[in-house]
This record gives structure tokens, C-alpha cells and sequence, in this order.
């Protein structure tokens, strides 16, 4: 099989939605980013990549709280206004049904089934973006979005994005269980 090289650029990736929270002023803010991640798991710490000036980011500072929001296929319209709209231009305050958690100032939107609640661990600066490591404090999921107690892939129905393609998405069909899948397989 042949391959083409495309050059020195990032390439096509299926990406979680976020929508990440702060209050900033008082107030809920959002954004939403395609760059986030698991940093550790114990104690359990998550990273999103963020553009230097962001209102979202403001509030992170302040208050030393956010949350990392992810939204279904219901959400897509809001999620995507909150990446095109800037919190410098307009008040995002009532795009989302907004609740607190144990921090009382990292706002989450109801409307994600799933929702995570962050304590800054530290913002590491790059040149173009900012890597904004924080700690969990508690994981939301929508009740009836589970399964024996634990989530399900299934009902949550998570938003993802495709880099190159400018596409939303979500989950299709199930392939293989990880960790299971390659017991047996044997290089040729």
C-alpha cells in the first residue's frame, strides 16, 4: 500500500467537543475547544489547549476553577455558537442551563450529558496557546444516560470533531473491546 505524504501539518483526527465553563465577573462563561485530555489518573488530572486570549481563561485565573463540559448531538448548535463567539464581545451566560458543584465557581451546562469539574493545577504558556492543566473534582453524568451504573457510549452520544474536515460527529459502530481485542493477536 502506498502512502502520500501531506507535509509538516497536523493531521485528521476524530476530537472530543469540550465546552470548557469559568465564571469570569461573576458571570458563567464558555468557549469551546477540541484539544483536550487526560494528563493522570491519580489524583486525576485533565489538560485543555487554549488560545492566549480567551474570556473563558480570565475566569480560570480568577476563581482557579473551570469545568470541561461535554456536549451530545442535541447540543451541537450551542457548543458550536460558543466557539464562535468571543466572551470579550458577548455575555454567554444563558446559552446553557447553568449548575455548580463542590467548588460553587466552575459553571457547568446542564445540557451536556456529561460534566467535569476542575481546581487549576497549573497553566503551562506556549508560544500560540496556553496548556491549562487542572484537577478533577468531580464527574457529572446524566442518570439515564447509564448503564449499570456506568456510563454508556451507547446513550451519551458525545459530539466529536473531525480537525481537517471542519465536521461534527458522534460514536458509530463499536469495533473491539480495548485491552481485550489484542490478547491473542500474533505479529505476521
Amino acid at each position: 500500500m502506498s502512502k502520500k505524504a501531506l507535509g509538516r501539518t497536523l493531521p485528521m483526527m476524530g476530537l472530543p467537543v469540550a465546552v470548557i465553563g469559568a465564571k469570569v465577573q461573576g458571570r458563567p462563561n464558555f468557549c469551546t475547544i477540541a484539544w483536550v485530555t487526560m494528563i493522570d489518573d491519580e489524583p486525576p488530572k485533565m489538560a485543555v489547549v487554549m488560545g492566549k486570549e480567551r474570556r473563558t481563561k480570565d475566569g480560570i485565573l480568577e476563581n482557579r476553577t473551570f469545568s470541561i463540559n461535554l456536549p451530545d448531538v442535541g447540543a451541537a448548535a450551542a457548543a458550536d455558537h460558543c466557539g464562535l463567539v468571543s466572551g470579550y464581545k458577548e455575555d454567554k451566560s444563558n446559552v446553557f442551563d447553568v449548575f455548580f458543584g463542590k467548588t460553587l465557581t466552575a459553571p457547568m451546562a446542564r445540557e451536556c450529558p456529561v460534566n467535569i469539574e476542575l481546581t487549576l493545577d497549573e497553566i503551562i504558556e506556549r508560544e500560540g496557546t496556553d496548556i491549562v492543566i487542572g484537577e478533577v473534582e468531580e464527574v457529572y453524568v446524566d442518570e439515564n444516560r447509564m448503564t449499570a451504573g456506568q456510563p454508556d457510549i451507547d446513550k451519551l452520544q458525545l459530539l466529536m470533531y473531525l480537525s481537517s474536515g471542519a465536521l461534527y460527529f458522534t460514536k458509530g459502530k463499536t469495533v473491539a473491546e480495548a485491552f481485550k481485542v489484542g490478547k491473542d493477536f500474533r505479529p505476521r
